[in-house]
């Protein structure tokens, strides 16, 4: 399914409003994707495919949405994204949004802040001659 700039935008919008007067809150991109941290931990995005998705990382919480009429698991390719749910179309609005992103946020922020890493310095060993 083709998905215009103009519908990923409205969902970043919606996304950034609804999330607007939470703490904490840096946005940058992953996977090619809007998303926002909370701690340095991720918590929602805008999946390429024209669709907001929220990781909540209770599972009764998961299992909720979940049930909802029109939520999908986000799958990246053939790969299910653990705690991920593609919320459905009746809640891509700031009000309908907004506690389920306050839910995956404060989720997100009780996770152990995630911090940038060096990355692994890859060293070979001489061979003896």
């Amino acid at each position: 399914m083709k998905v215009s700039k103009e519908q990923i935008s409205e969902l970043e919008a919606i996304l950034n409003e609804a999330a607007s007067d939470l703490k904490k809150v840096t946005s940058k991109k992953m996977f090619g994707c809007h998303a926002l941290f909370a701690n340095g931990n991720v918590f929602s995005l805008v999946w390429k495919h024209g669709q907001i998705g929220v990781k909540l990382t209770h599972e009764a919480d998961y299992e909720k949405l979940m049930k909802m009429k029109g939520a999908t698991p986000w799958k990246a390719g053939p790969m299910k994204m653990a705690h991920w749910v593609l919320v459905p179309k009746n809640l891509e609005s700031r009000q309908a949004l907004r506690p389920w992103l306050a839910l995956a946020h404060d989720q997100a922020l009780t996770m152990p802040a995630k911090t940038k890493t060096a990355s692994k310095i890859k060293t070979t060993k001489k061979k003896r001659a």
